[in-house]
């Protein structure tokens, strides 16, 4: 089993254009494994329309489905892979790991074989606070002391990035190789709040439908008016190459297309 998705989803690839390879790690979202992997989810109103089923993550033959606490995801290769990793990530954090580290290894040898730059996404489907979980219990720092390492200790010449509902990891001193974009909501009054109190010094990603026959343009034009820079979300991954004080604008997809719980904006 893998761990690490490279550049194998329409999006992501867009990102060997700038000269880029990206890996990223996809698990099961929100309550789906039996452990809570997306603590704002139900706040923030993105729970049900997870890109976890954008794609061919959505699709199962004859309406098969697993029936998980987070409700049902369908029975398919995509969330069965998912689920294995999640299992292992949550019941043997040791050799998971241990075997994030050796793919990232390679991915990084991979990436420069080819002559570009490697980045990693830890939570494709995810909202874990990595820069609080310990990838090593022995580690021996530049300083000589040993002591638990994150993973950005141990590939400190790598860029990280994500996409986060956590609005309190801004409140931490983040690794100065993990680059973070606030997802934005609207389905509570108290996680709206965060996100425009976070915006003030972070760039905020906006998921978007053109439903009443409003558009993707209409949200840019009205985040550039409030004198932010906008940029389109869909021409590539690479957020940490955003510029400071955006606004990402994202096409809502899949199911997401659907939502009517302030997630997706309207």
């Amino acid at each position: 089993m893998k761990l690490l998705n490279i550049d194998a989803n329409a999006k992501t690839v867009k990102g060997q254009k700038l000269g880029f390879m990206t890996a990223i790690l996809y698990l099961l979202p929100w309550k789906h494994s039996g452990v809570n992997l997306c603590p704002m989810a139900e706040m923030a109103g993105c729970h049900a329309s997870c890109l976890n089923t954008a794609g061919r993550g959505g699709i199962a033959k004859r309406g098969d489905i697993i029936v998980t606490d987070g409700g049902s995801i369908p029975n398919n290769t995509i969330q069965r892979a998912r689920q294995a990793r999640t299992d292992l990530y949550n019941n043997n954090r040791q050799a998971f790991m241990v075997q994030l580290i050796k793919e990232i290894h390679a991915f990084v040898a991979k990436a420069k074989r080819k002559g570009l730059v490697p980045v990693v996404r830890l939570n494709g489907t995810s909202d874990i606070q990595w820069e609080i979980i310990p990838a090593m219990a022995k580690y021996q720092r530049e300083d000589g002391s040993v002591a638990s390492a994150t993973i950005f200790e141990i590939f400190p010449d790598l860029t990280f990035y994500d996409y986060t509902k956590i609005a309190k990891r801004f409140n931490r001193a983040l690794p100065s190789n993990y680059h973070l974009t606030l997802s934005y909501s609207e389905a509570s009054k108290r996680y709206m709040q965060s996100c425009i109190k976070a915006r003030a010094d972070h760039n905020v990603s906006m998921v978007v439908v053109t439903r009443n026959l409003k558009s993707k343009a209409h949200y840019s034009a009205a985040a550039a008016m409030s004198g932010a820079n906008v940029v389109d979300g869909d021409a590539h991954d690479l957020r940490f190459l955003d510029p400071a004080n955006s606004v990402v604008v994202l096409k809502a997809k899949g199911s997401a297309g659907k939502d009517t719980s302030g997630f997706v904006v309207d």
